[in-house]
């Protein structure tokens, strides 16, 4: 799916934990959504004309939760299937398939029971959402640089915590394992001296992709070189544009499914005043 591959590619439970310690929403997160809804905006039009393709979308909602539920349930046969590949935190999917479901929901039964109040909600639905991704989109181009600088800034306080919060320790541990990246602005923010004391072993993910399990430990010779301040910074100069780009383009494209659902309610309005006759 797009959303999850966008989140994916943007390393979104590094990003989430990152920005939710500073009690910050993160715009990444809605923009995903949007980007599913776009699917579920398509098959929602569909489903106006044929009635079942909108089931596609909801057996997908289903599906989706319950991966989610399973994984958080460590249920043993998924959870080792998956956890190679299962980069997502599960209730990422949870949420992302009960929103599809519940949309879904009143798209699929609005068009079967031509019910104008549940057609009307579903195009609502759709209103919604492409409003907050248009909000969110022209929030990354204006606001870019203060979003950077937040970013930043709670990179550096995830390092400055790590001592005393196993939590916090953990996250920054992620991001330079995930970022390819060490410290705040390099290495040296461990305060090790070459050859006598080692660095995490995530600072050593590059070296480690080059010579594999070789390593035992980690030096500042064999460390990423790059501080992961700077590296987050590049990351979201990289994909800030373009993902509201995609999100602007895709709100576009959903507007063309409210408007075929709100067409199909107006039609069966018309329909039950002439019945009345």
């Amino acid at each position: 799916m797009i959303g999850i591959g966008i989140a994916v590619l943007m390393n979104w439970t590094v990003l989430r934990d990152l920005l939710q310690s500073h009690l910050t929403v993160a715009p990444w997160f809605f923009i995903v959504i949007g980007s599913v809804m776009f699917i579920i905006a398509f098959f929602g039009c569909c489903g106006a004309i044929r009635e079942s393709h909108c089931m596609v979308v909801t057996l997908c909602g289903l599906a989706m939760i319950g991966i989610g539920i399973a994984v958080l349930m460590n249920w043993t046969v998924l959870r080792d299937l998956l956890q190679s590949h299962l980069t997502v935190a599960p209730w990422f999917f949870i949420v992302i398939g009960s929103v599809m479901f519940i949309i879904a929901f009143f798209g699929c039964c609005g068009a079967i029971r031509e019910s104008h109040c549940m057609v009307v909600t579903y195009a609502i639905f759709l209103l919604v959402i492409i409003i907050v991704q248009v909000v969110l989109a022209v929030l990354m181009f204006t606001y870019a640089e203060t979003m950077k600088e937040v970013l930043v800034k709670g990179v550096n306080g995830l390092f400055d915590k790590r001592s005393s919060d196993p939590a916090a320790n953990a996250v920054f541990n992620s991001i330079q394992q995930q970022f390819e990246c060490c410290g705040k602005t390099s290495p040296s923010d461990y305060g090790v001296i070459a050859g006598v004391s080692d660095l995490p072993d995530s600072c050593c993910t590059r070296a480690n992709g080059v010579v594999g399990k070789l390593l035992s430990r980690c030096t500042i010779a064999d460390a990423n070189a790059i501080g992961c301040a700077d590296r987050s910074g590049e990351l979201y100069d990289k994909w800030n544009k373009i993902i509201a780009g995609v999100a602007i383009g895709v709100a576009c494209i959903e507007v063309v499914g409210a408007l075929f659902a709100l067409c199909l309610a107006n039609s069966i309005r018309n329909m039950d005043r002439r019945s009345r006759y």
